[in-house]
């Protein structure tokens, strides 16, 4: 089957995904007019042309020769990410004379290492912001706003992109970089090995709160002591919360996200009702000994605990296609009971391709951006690597890819992260997934509630030397706390007056003084 089929099945369902996600928009946005109008964070990408060549920018085939340096997350080797970039610089070459160069760096140590490139002056053009503040990297001057690129350079990405999500991204009228074409809401659930819910006959659809779990833990400790019954990833455990973070998921806070425009007050989470009721659960669970040990401090990712028959539940994010995914990082089918029901905010537009201050040819990166959000063939050689190495096609006339023959996830030299792309909305659906996958991610999408404070982005610059105080006590104290492994009785009231003792009021102030001048302005 010719590429430009494949293409083609690819560009209905994702036309049909943008037709879902237009939900009736905002039309404000400091990006300038967009075409899409998707007031939920939907997607009105996918506009591709029909022979997937991606952007339809006039040939650029005679700029001066330029390499574009990539760095993003994800195990891969050295080799095999050299062949994929080779493989890319194929199309940028004929379109813009540009070569591809990029790095890969696992998850544990990205933040570090992306850290040490931007700060260094290192030879970098596009980046992840993956582990990272937007907010943050723009005030410590580590990325560039891309106004002054978009139009020229990328304007079909820019027009495929609704305007609330490039208000979600636009700081100060600063545009921190294109935002991810991926789920764009939050929800969370309690994940549960399926061979073992279903040889003890466990009803896992009771679990409405962390809490129904107990006696679950129970009944499943006793017969497989050599699990833990609740883990992290890497020492994170994800809140059950449905909390607008307000662009600063630690410092200041709606409780609810789904509150009135009446009762805009932010919070110290760490001081709420739903935050503390949750804290002690887990300090409960932990005195049970139902909590994986040491979990704060853990080195080991939740897919390998699992995969390995050493966990039994996990606290997930939702959305669909989200057990194939596990069954695909940890071998392991699953069960997910919702704990809390799906929703919208800004932060669900957080992660973003930005291109870094040191830069030296801003135009060249965003072109190379552009085609990452544009271009099919790009986006399917981003995401899955070189066929018949890392990837073969399942179902070609449906799309659908696997791995290569004597390819499996832990043996490939080129793990694919289809989320971690640009637009996975334009990419192949893997072997596993509903072949309506798009389709179904556009309706979760667009039917999320959005907080009424969406759209509101908070520039933290007055208070930076706060919040670097405040992220200092933070790091002593969250991760055990939320593992159980800390007393909230005695730690939790040490953690909120510390905060205190770093600014946190003044975070907090400043936050609602902004929150309140931006409803004041956009409602």
């Amino acid at each position: 089957m010719k590429l430009k089929k494949i293409m083609s099945v690819i560009l209905a369902a994702a036309m049909l995904t943008a037709t879902m996600a237009a939900c009736g928009g905002d039309g404000n946005s400091s990006a300038g007019s967009a075409s899409g109008t998707g007031g939920n964070g939907g997607t009105d990408s996918s506009v591709v042309s029909g022979s997937g060549s991606g952007a339809s920018a006039d040939d650029m085939s005679g700029q001066e020769e330029y390499t574009v340096k990539i760095m993003y997350f994800g195990d891969a080797k050295t080799e095999d990410t050299n062949e994929v970039a080779a493989k890319l610089s194929e199309l940028t070459k004929a379109k813009y004379n540009t070569t591809i160069d990029m790095v890969r760096v696992g998850f544990g140590s990205y933040k570090d290492q992306a850290n040490l490139a931007l700060n260094s002056g290192e030879k970098l053009d596009v980046i992840s912001s993956f582990g990272f503040s937007p907010a943050t990297m723009m005030v410590q001057n580590q990325i560039l706003p891309l106004n002054d690129y978009l139009d020229e350079y990328a304007p079909d990405t820019k027009a495929a992109i609704n305007d609330l999500d490039w208000k979600c991204v636009t700081i100060n009228g600063n545009i921190t970089g294109v935002p991810y074409n991926i789920e764009k809401a939050s929800s969370f659930g309690l994940l549960m090995v399926k061979d073992v819910v279903d040889a003890m006959g466990i009803d896992w659809k009771s679990i409405k709160t962390l809490k129904d779990a107990e006696p679950i833990f129970e009944k499943v400790r006793a017969e497989h002591p050599e699990m833990y019954m609740l883990i992290a990833d890497f020492g994170d455990i994800r809140r059950p919360l449905r909390i607008d973070p307000l662009c600063d998921e630690n410092f200041g806070v709606l409780e609810d996200a789904l509150t009135t425009e009446e009762d805009l007050k932010v919070v110290n989470l760490f001081e709420t009702a739903s935050y503390v009721d949750w804290i002690k659960t887990m300090y409960d669970f932990n005195q049970k000994g139902y909590m994986q040990p040491d979990a704060a401090s853990s080195t080991e990712s939740a897919n390998s605990l699992l995969g390995a028959g050493k966990a039994f539940s996990f606290i997930t994010n939702i959305k669909p296609g989200i057990e194939a995914e596990w069954i695909r990082n940890c071998g392991k089918e699953v069960y997910i009971a919702p704990l809390v029901e799906e929703y919208s905010t800004t932060a669900n537009i957080g992660l973003r391709w930005c291109i870094a201050n040191n830069s030296e040819k801003p135009e060249r990166a965003m072109q190379v951006i552009n085609e990452m959000y544009m271009n099919p063939e790009f986006s399917n050689i981003f995401i899955y690597g070189i066929e018949g190495k890392h990837w073969k096609f399942v179902d070609e006339e449906k799309g659908v890819v696997g791995y290569a023959d004597g390819v499996e996830a832990g043996s490939t030299g080129y793990s694919n992260l289809a989320w971690g792309a640009a637009n996975e909305q334009i990419s192949y659906v893997f072997e596993g997934d509903d072949p309506d996958l798009w389709k179904n991610l556009g309706e979760f999408n667009a039917n999320a509630p959005a907080s009424v404070a969406k759209g509101f982005v908070w520039d933290n610059a007055d208070v930076i030397n706060e919040v670097t105080s405040c992220t200092n006590v933070l790091n002593k104290y969250v991760k055990a706390l939320q593992a159980g492994a800390l007393d909230p009785e005695t730690d939790l009231n040490k953690f909120n007056q510390e905060l205190k003792d770093a600014g946190l009021d003044t975070i907090i102030q400043d936050k609602q003084t902004k929150l309140d001048a931006w409803m004041a302005e956009n409602k």
